[in-house]
């Protein structure tokens, strides 16, 4: 029986064994390409290298694949705060061909004081192919995008000492570095040689000006295209040099000149002197690069000076320009990219000096795309948090304790000792504490719902009669139940990242970005809480709201072509008196000679009187919303409309000019939000769409 079993071993052994064989004599599968053969190069969009600006921004990651063999895989990018309360983190796919070279663009929303870091991951498990580290920085001073393959100005205007009207929060106080002027150069695609500039507008945020030349901004288009002008709508400062007479008759420039562009000869506006750039008297003595006071151009730039006409252009210091939504577009006299222009100082006081306006504009805007230091977002979390509206059941719930304790207690323990059974209360004690919990607990269901829901809380920011309006949206998320949400764009443009979360000290978002768009995912959503999440995008607002002067120049009239009703507007005029319209029709014209003057009414006297008191940032006189002294006069026509304003004045803090003199402002309602139903398979149940405009514009 031993040598049987030994030879039943023997034989089970080379039929094992055969298997082995077989694989041994099949064919290799072929071998994926080494990851060395990847080179790897990772740098911001703006900036200089090594360092990022806080906010929202973009990374370009270069792969060069030296091998022979396709590559794919996971750029993947974190930013953390060195406490780790909060992490970002960022994935894109990559799939570089043998020999090829692409450039992944990745959005990262840069947390205050802490790094970026990049890996570069190949498909599957494998170990990271490249690794890299970025310092995030606060940006001290203003941005100016030269998009040229080599700045020339960045060697004569760079680094030039700056003194702002518009002191911003946080920025720096006495002792500390001056602000100054950054230029920043985005790359070009070696094999197009066009420039790679940000694909959402958010990631605009570290820049305040844009300097692109004709031929260049001609032939931008898609996203990149969309993200400039969104740029520009939502208050930034485009800057274009004409460098070929072809390029005003280009769909783009007219659209940004609101009209057919014609050249003529310079206009007297941009001839005046503009005072050469200075530090503030708050660093103490100047430091940095100096640039002398010119009166006039240099022979050989004078020249070339030309200006520019056309839709909404009129002269300026700079040339010719003209509003374009809440932001500016300036058709330059000169080229500041070239010769000789570039090294006249008279050209170079102008530039300083556009960069430095444009840094002063950001007192008018309420939100900056992409910009996240500053708010406070408790009241939104309360106006998109459903429990806010189930309070009640707590005080019920009190109500029915104090009851259960009479009941269960001296009036269950009186009636069965005057039964003559004291022991009885013992029995029945067990069955009023489980109905008490079964109410109690049925209240909550009743009062909290057992299905999830979606709540929305919505600023459109745009000039008169545009179209189209930079939106920052708050999206609320209420489960019923522990859940993973997915959460998605409204569009290809916005960003999104977590504003709040209920009872979270330590939470990550993850952004997923490939070809179905950026969105959220592995979004913790736990039991009976709110989850808020802040987006940054663009809304349509129709056919536009228009605010056009009367015919004799002294009234206004809001036209309202929005596709939807105005609920609770007030108008600031031009000249600083107010108006006020319970509700403006679709399609209805309102004249401010038929609205209610808020000076002669006196439910509005205590918001006029707040509203009134100015303070100031710096040298720019600030005018204030005081959304908490409209509840008495607009609840009447807008129930809730108030404390939805005092939410947005919260986040947005209150260093922001809400009424600018000198342009008409419009703030209302417009019913019915944005139409969704669902968002994130949660039903929506509120939808509020506040809008602002800003400025003359549109159709009479």
């Amino acid at each position: 029986m031993t040598r049987g079993a030994l030879a039943a071993i023997a034989i089970a052994a080379s039929f094992l064994g055969s298997p082995a064989i077989a694989r041994a004599d099949a064919p290799p599968p072929p071998s994926a390409a080494a990851p060395s053969d990847l080179a790897v190069e990772a740098v911001p969009m703006f900036g200089v290298p090594g360092a990022i600006a806080w906010g929202w921004n973009q990374i370009v990651v270069r792969l060069q694949n030296n091998g022979t063999k396709p590559l794919r895989g996971n750029v993947e990018i974190t930013s953390g705060s060195y406490g780790h309360e909060r992490t970002f983190h960022a994935t894109a796919p990559y799939s570089v061909g043998a020999g090829a070279s692409i450039h992944v663009r990745v959005p990262v929303h840069v947390i205050l004081f802490g790094e970026v870091h990049v890996r570069v991951l190949p498909e599957g498990n494998g170990p990271p192919i490249a690794e890299s580290t970025l310092s995030a920085f606060k940006p001290n001073g203003a941005l100016l995008v030269d998009v040229s393959e080599t700045s020339r100005l960045r060697g004569v205007i760079g680094d030039v000492p700056l003194s702002f009207l518009y002191t911003a929060p946080g920025s720096p106080s006495s002792g500390s570095t001056p602000p100054a002027l950054t230029v920043g150069s985005p790359r070009f695609d070696p094999a197009t040689g066009d420039p790679m500039l940000p694909d959402r507008s958010a990631l605009y945020s570290s820049a305040d000006a844009v300097l692109m030349r004709s031929d260049l901004l001609s032939r931008l288009g898609g996203a990149e295209l969309d993200a400039l002008a969104g740029f520009v709508l939502a208050g930034g400062t485009l800057a274009i040099a004409v460098v070929r007479p072809e390029d005003i008759r280009h769909p783009t420039l007219m659209s940004f000149a609101g009209g057919t562009i014609t050249r003529r000869s310079v206009s007297s506006e941009a001839l005046r002197e503009i005072d050469p750039p200075t530090p503030s008297s708050t660093f103490g003595a100047p430091s940095g690069k100096v640039i002398p006071g010119a009166k006039s151009a240099l022979p050989d730039v004078s020249e070339t000076l030309a200006g520019y006409y056309g839709g909404n252009l009129h002269g300026s210091a700079y040339g010719t320009s003209a509003t374009y939504g809440m932001g500016e577009v300036h058709f330059l006299a000169f080229d500041p990219t070239r010769k000789p222009a570039v090294d006249d100082p008279w050209v170079q006081v102008r530039m300083v000096d556009l960069t430095r306006r444009a840094y002063d504009r950001r007192s008018t805007q309420i939100f900056r795309p992409g910009n996240d230091l500053n708010g406070n977002y408790d009241h939104v979390r309360q106006q998109l948090d459903p429990n806010q509206s189930s309070r009640w059941a707590i005080g019920v719930a009190a109500l029915l304790l104090c009851i259960y304790a009479v009941i269960a207690g001296p009036v269950n323990f009186a009636l069965a000792s005057k039964a003559g059974k004291p022991l009885r209360a013992l029995r029945h004690l067990p069955l009023y504490a489980a109905a008490t919990f079964a109410i109690i607990v049925a209240l909550g269901v009743f009062a909290k719902g057992i299905n999830g829901r979606a709540r929305h809380l919505t600023l459109v920011e745009a000039g008169g009669g545009m179209t189209k309006g930079s939106a920052q949206r708050w999206r609320g998320f209420f489960s019923s139940r522990a859940k993973e949400l997915t959460v998605h764009t409204t569009d290809g443009s916005s960003v999104v990242s977590t504003a709040a979360m209920s009872d979270a000290v330590d939470y990550e978002d993850h952004l997923l970005v490939d070809r179905d768009g950026a969105r959220l995912v592995d979004v913790a959503a736990l039991p009976w809480q709110t989850i808020v999440v802040r987006e940054h995008g663009f809304a349509s607002l129709g056919d536009g709201i228009a605010l056009v002067r009367d015919s004799g120049g002294a009234g206004l009239t809001v036209v309202n072509r929005s596709g939807r009703d105005l609920r609770g507007a007030l108008v600031r005029h031009a000249d600083g008196t107010w108006f006020y319209a319970a509700k403006i029709k679709d399609g209805e014209k309102l004249a401010t000679s038929a609205a209610t003057p808020l000076a002669s009414s006196k439910p509005w006297s205590a918001w006029l009187s707040r509203v009134s008191t100015t303070t100031h940032a710096g040298s720019v006189e600030l005018h204030t919303l005081a959304a908490s002294a409209l509840n008495f006069p607009l609840d009447p026509d807008a129930p809730g409309l108030a404390d939805a304003w005092v939410a947005i004045e919260e986040a947005a803090g209150y260093t922001i000019d809400w009424f600018p003199d000198g342009v008409p402002v419009l703030i209302a309602q417009i019913d019915g939000g944005e139409g969704r139903g669902s968002d994130t398979g949660l039903r929506v149940e509120s939808d509020r769409l506040l809008v602002r405009i800003v400025g003359f514009g549109g159709a009479p």
